[in-house]
């Protein structure tokens, strides 16, 4: 028997074995229905042919073990370094996952619409940008989950980390060391910053007028360059920088060591996430810890408790985060400027 040229489908079984596609299907899924003579002559033209059944596709046709689809930028560490966790979490709970992908030519929407049209039980949304109305109409149809931000005034169940604690513990680390005269590389538009800039100026207000100060980074190495260049033009420089990301932080490290600014004996940096990039050996950056492995089981929890039942209100679960020392911070020394 010689195999179909394309990738054999269940009707390319059913042809093969003089049966029905729905007796495959039948066979395909140990389901009652077909004698036990039937069950091993069907599978033995499906092995003869190559056939594989598309277990994705089975899934997304369940009812009662839907997909979750996850919405996630490529060019995040964070958002890649969670993917791990949320497949572990979706396995565990014996759920397929759907992945699609923001890139610089797919659009968050794209990216969503695509997890709507494969029929997806839930979406989970890693720092979403959509506008809320949006978000909210598409609750309407599906559960959606907000990862990384929160969303809950706006009526959207969310999974964050605690991004007050986490700048908190970020400052508190700092002024340990000694530093007085802080910068927090923020990202407007991410989330998680309104928290974070928050947290920061409350925490470096305590030390006196001056000891913090805001300056525009982002969520991309790119961001951090840029900030980089600021520093190097400054005439008061601080003598630590907290970046809203790991990413962040890399990029203003790159930047200054070309410089041939030290760090950290000049200036300490610390980022946010514990990202893979933070703990290369060429960068060893001090970094505030997220606990992936609690937000992807949570966000999976929340997805499917969503889908199984409906909620009056949209609900919050905040994630603890904790200090990663490492060596791009260190004590601070008078300033030779």
């Amino acid at each position: 028997m010689n195999p179909p040229a394309h990738n054999p489908t269940m009707l390319d079984v059913a042809q093969a074995a003089g049966v029905s596609r729905a007796l495959v299907s039948i066979v395909m899924r140990d389901a009652p229905g077909a004698s036990p003579a039937t069950r091993e002559h069907v599978k033995r033209i499906a092995a003869q042919l190559g056939y594989v059944p598309d277990a994705r596709a089975r899934a997304l046709r369940t009812q009662d073990r839907p997909a979750i689809g996850v919405v996630f930028r490529v060019d995040q560490p964070f958002h890649t370094a969670l993917l791990d966790s949320l497949y572990g979490a979706a396995e565990q709970a014996h759920r397929p996952v759907v992945l699609s992908a923001i890139t610089a030519a797919r659009g968050e929407q794209r990216a969503l619409e695509s997890l709507i049209s494969n029929r997806c039980g839930a979406v989970i949304m890693l720092e979403p940008h959509l506008p809320p109305r949006l978000l909210r109409e598409i609750t309407r149809q599906l559960p959606l989950i907000a990862v990384a931000t929160s969303l809950t005034d706006r009526g959207i169940d969310s999974v964050t980390s605690d991004d007050a604690m986490g700048m908190t513990q970020a400052i508190n680390h700092l002024t340990e060391l000694g530093h007085r005269r802080i910068w927090f590389a923020e990202s407007p538009n991410s989330g998680g910053n309104p928290e974070r800039r928050a947290a920061f100026l409350a925490e470096t207000a305590r030390m006196g007028e001056k000891a913090g100060t805001v300056v525009e980074g982002g969520d991309v190495e790119g961001a951090g360059a840029r900030v980089a260049k600021l520093f190097l033009n400054t005439q008061e420089r601080p003598t630590a920088v907290a970046c809203f990301n790991d990413a962040c932080a890399a990029g203003l490290q790159d930047v200054l060591v070309r410089a041939h600014v030290r760090v950290p004996q000049e200036v300490s940096i610390i980022g946010f996430d514990d990202a893979p990039l933070a703990s290369l050996p060429y960068r060893e950056l001090t970094t505030i810890a997220q606990d992936l492995a609690t937000l992807g089981r949570t966000a999976v929890e929340l997805a499917i408790k969503r889908s199984q039942q409906a909620a009056p209100d949209a609900v919050l679960r905040r994630i603890p985060t904790h200090l990663r020392t490492r060596g791009t911070t260190a004590r601070s020394i008078p300033s030779t400027i």
